[in-house]
């Protein structure tokens, strides 16, 4: 295959304007209906995979990807008017596709070549064509057309609702914009360079907001209680009580679509089509991996508060957790948060990650000049180096906070690649961008990182190699669009490299003294990679709960079951005032899925620990496992059952050992 260049004239859709971007949403539903008009009129004896099945998958045209850009700009751009417009814009066309996508005739126009001219042209099509169009029926399925039409009718009204106040949900999580204000005195304990990353108030007062770069650190490390404590209220009520009213909303609505299409619940419906297949499987592993973890858990909390009662702390608080796990961490393994992110400057964190990724995957990474939305915003070529350096797609990376900037970390698959056209050899070249919100630098130190934000970023480029690795002929099967409960495994299996102690060697280099860090320091970070996994992955278990549970139907108050799981497992009180659900984007983005982050690191720490012990042992450059796991699952995407491409990774079916071992189990 052969990938098509880009050059500057290829972004100019960085600089769309709320007018065009109007413009666009309204030429995408023409298009659309006319895409489906062309379909629908083709005689069945006439019916083909490509005028069919194909065309209906590239139905969208040019606009699916100007709707990707467009929902780019909608997290990055540093224009507000933009940002709003494109929430706008894609909400619109959201909900008003609905009407247009639930067409019986388009059902039975696929019905029609897959009973009748699909018998013959079966023999020269590829599995993932095959495995395309029977989940295309599957998806129509679930549509309702096999219902009367009045069903169908209210489910579509249902989805278009669903999908409207779910962009809301999003929106008022990110337009969020709490604070503290602290004088110089409250931010004891806090370090010099972080302090000086704090913008200020008129009165010079310091701002420390809810974003990650300032609530973490804040947390983890400020001495005084009560600014802790008013941090952390705020932070538990992001997104607003109307976003407590809506979630409800959102579970209500996805409970009658549910009922409508004959599903017993929710995350039946959403699981089916995931590797877990039913939620009784999904809430099975949770509840299995819970009762193993609550014992050291339960553990982990006595020593937690034990050694809060040394700091002057009677009760341990839902606030002091982070404050006081850094403190005993410290006292443990004499391990400073600050002393070790001297360490770790995000230019040549960057440098390693790119060169290991190189080793391992037979890539090279080369930053290119490129006008982007924002002048921290930077531009990256990936070819092959297994062959001649051919071009393979480009990523961009903007990792700084800045006002109105999407406040977590994501990958965006903007453009996936795919063929030019149906049976093309020329591909078109997929492009990505990782957001981040990491400490900018300041006069005295460049952007510096927390081992949490190391992990972070291999952990989002982990996706990105996904998605830039992908040679799928089908943009639905491509990178990142595999089944929701594996599409985490190639970002999480990246996090292993950083915890190896010849990587941690790699990335460490003081940006004073240009040294590694020590010996004695790396093996103490190694032994505390288990401290508090069973806290940490007891949480994210409570949450995959709080997820599912709520999409099962067994929980109708999510705010009251969050605060009562907080109690149960860590014997801890939130404010009744709490909300975090509110500030939970994960409930609509993840949708009775957010079991999948340790389902999918089980898969991770498996592969991972095949890299470990075969082929070359020297993980950093064992290029035979790297490019095994490129071949057999970045490359392929979802054009494979997701089981299948692990199980011929590994040469054997898959299992926990490895994840269990790394909690210490």
């Amino acid at each position: 295959m052969k990938k098509i260049p880009y050059t500057q004239k290829d972004f100019d859709w960085v600089k769309m304007t709320t007018a065009q971007m109007k413009k666009y949403g309204v030429e995408a539903l023409v298009y659309k209906k006319e895409s489906y008009k062309k379909i629908k009129s083709i005689l069945p004896e006439n019916r083909t995979y490509e005028n069919t099945v194909y065309a209906l998958s590239q139905s969208d045209g040019k606009y699916g990807d100007i709707f990707e850009e467009m929902s780019l700009l909608k997290d990055v751009s540093p224009k507000k008017e933009i940002r709003d417009i494109a929430v706008e814009v894609l909400t619109d066309v959201s909900s008003k596709s609905v009407d247009i996508e639930y067409d019986r005739e388009l059902y039975t126009s696929l019905l029609e070549y897959y009973e009748g001219n699909f018998t013959d042209e079966k023999k020269s099509l590829k599995k993932e064509d095959v495995k395309l169009l029977e989940e295309a029926i599957r998806d129509y399925k679930k549509m309702g057309f096999d219902l009367p039409e009045n069903k169908q009718k209210e489910l579509k009204k249902l989805l278009r609702e669903v999908s409207k106040l779910s962009f809301v949900f999003r929106k008022n999580i990110s337009d969020y914009a709490d604070y503290i204000l602290c004088t110089k005195e409250e931010l004891d304990g806090l370090s010099e360079r972080f302090i000086s990353t704090l913008p200020k108030d008129k009165n010079g007062k310091y701002i420390v907001t809810l974003q990650y770069p300032h609530i973490l650190p804040f947390m983890s490390e400020a001495t005084n209680r009560n600014k802790r404590k008013e941090l952390s209220e705020k932070n538990l009520k992001k997104g607003g009580a109307k976003n407590l009213k809506l979630i409800n909303e959102i579970v209500e609505l996805r409970a009658k679509i549910s009922k409508i299409l004959g599903y017993k619940h929710h995350a039946d419906l959403m699981t089916e089509n995931r590797m877990a297949k039913t939620a009784e499987t999904a809430i099975k592993f949770q509840d299995e991996l819970l009762k193993k973890l609550l014992p050291l858990t339960k553990k982990e909390m006595t020593e937690m508060r034990d050694h809060a009662k040394t700091l002057g702390i009677k009760k341990l608080e839902n606030y002091d957790v982070a404050f006081v796990s850094t403190s005993l961490k410290k006292k443990l393994y004499d391990l400073d948060p600050e002393t070790l992110c001297a360490y770790f400057s995000l230019d040549h964190v960057l440098k390693e990650m790119f060169s290991l990724c190189e080793n391992l995957f037979g890539i090279k990474i080369t930053e290119k000049e490129m006008r982007l939305w924002h002048k921290d915003a930077k531009f990256f070529e990936v070819t092959d180096s297994t062959n001649k350096n051919s071009l393979i797609g480009y990523f961009a990376i903007d990792l700084f906070p800045r006002e109105g900037k999407f406040g977590h970390a994501c990958l965006h698959d903007t453009i996936v690649s795919h063929p030019k056209e149906w049976g093309s050899e020329e591909y078109v070249s997929p492009f990505s961008t990782l957001v981040c919100n990491f400490p900018t630098s300041t006069k005295k130190s460049p952007s510096l990182l927390s081992l949490r934000d190391v992990e972070t970023l291999f952990h989002e480029f982990g996706h990105n190699l996904h998605l830039i690795l992908s040679v799928s002929r089908h943009e639905s099967q491509g990178g990142c669009n595999v089944a929701w409960d594996f599409v985490e495994t190639p970002s999480q299996i990246m996090e292993n490299w950083v915890m190896h102690k010849d990587m941690l060697s790699k990335l460490s280099k003081h940006y004073i003294t240009g040294k590694s860090l020590p010996k004695d320091m790396i093996e103490r970070i190694i032994s505390g990679k288990k401290f508090q996994n069973a806290y940490q992955f007891t949480r994210q278990i409570m949450q995959g709960k709080l997820d599912l549970d709520l999409h099962t139907g067994k929980v109708k108050d999510a705010n009251s079951y969050y605060i009562k799981m907080n109690k149960n497992y860590f014997g801890l009180d939130l404010p009744k005032n709490s909300m975090f659900p509110a500030g939970f984007g994960h409930l609509v983005g993840y949708d009775a899925g957010y079991y999948s982050y340790l389902w999918a690191l089980v898969y991770a720490c498996d592969a991972f620990s095949l890299f470990e012990t075969a082929g070359n042992k020297n993980i950093l450059k064992n290029k035979e496992i790297g490019m095994k796991w490129r071949r057999e699952v970045l490359e392929k995407g979802s054009s494979e059952d997701e089981m299948k491409l692990i199980k011929n990774f590994l040469g054997r079916a898959p299992n926990q050992k490895a994840f269990l071992k790394e909690i210490g189990i």
